[in-house]
């Protein structure tokens, strides 16, 4: 379903909410989450992975997530803490084998990037998450692209969430840059008391030179818009363009 090394939004905001972990070859490995919105800004004690690129320039502005939108930075420490969300939902269990594996090997590691800058942007139950990149190994928008069909769906079981089941297809995105994918999937989360919750989430990447760009857009008992989540992709692909290059 997604590459090892690409630097994820990740698998799940829905992953996230549910909390899980997978266990793959009897090895707990935590599941991939965008990192949450943070009151203060990265200081110099969070500088970018690998001290390199400096992109926070090419992020979006704060109105173009709308009116009322509540934007905040994403720092390197908060990717790591994210990235480590699950690392104590030990037992869980992920079939298909096949997408057991491929959610164990999106685990991210932003020690691999050479630049990183990321924020979101919160609006009711909506949260949009934006990361720019740079040091990405592998082919994120072929990976992407393969992900539904790949993995068209995958069970997640867990005594401390009980069964989640993630359903995948493909999102048309615009032509952009040197590449781009989009994926669609929701998350249903059953409790052992048989109460659900469907979280549904937009994910996007594209590839311009050395820079990636992701993005992911999710509601908690919400609903996504589509057509407004690719034209904000297509924006904030022109905008970086336009700052960093």
């Amino acid at each position: 379903m997604l590459s090892p090394r690409r630097p994820l939004l990740v698998l799940a905001a829905a992953l996230a909410v549910a909390g899980c972990s997978s266990t793959v070859e009897g090895t707990a490995s935590p599941a991939p989450t965008t990192g949450s919105p943070s009151s203060s800004a990265p200081s110099s004690s969070d500088p970018a992975p690998g001290g390199g690129d400096d992109l926070t320039a090419g992020l979006l502005p704060e109105d173009a997530f709308g009116a009322g939108a509540v934007v905040a930075p994403v720092s390197q420490s908060d990717l790591e803490a994210g990235a480590a969300l699950g690392a104590d939902l030990e037992g869980a269990t992920i079939t298909p084998e096949s997408c057991a594996q491929a959610i164990a090997e999106s685990q991210p590691s932003v020690a691999d990037l050479t630049g990183v800058a990321a924020q979101t942007a919160t609006s009711g139950t909506t949260v949009v998450a934006q990361l720019l990149s740079t040091g990405t190994p592998g082919d994120p928008v072929a990976e992407l692209a393969g992900a539904a069909t790949a993995c068209p769906q995958a069970t997640i079981t867990s005594p401390q969430i009980g069964t989640a089941t993630i359903t995948l297809s493909a999102l048309q995105v615009p032509p952009l840059g040197d590449g781009a994918a989009g994926l669609a999937y929701t998350t249903t989360v059953t409790a052992p008391d048989g109460s659900q919750i469907a979280v549904p989430a937009l994910y996007a990447v594209v590839v311009d030179g050395d820079r990636l760009l992701s993005m992911i857009s999710t509601s908690i008992g919400g609903s996504v818009d589509q057509a407004a989540f690719t034209a904000l992709v297509q924006q904030a692909y022109e905008y970086q363009a336009e700052q960093l290059d």
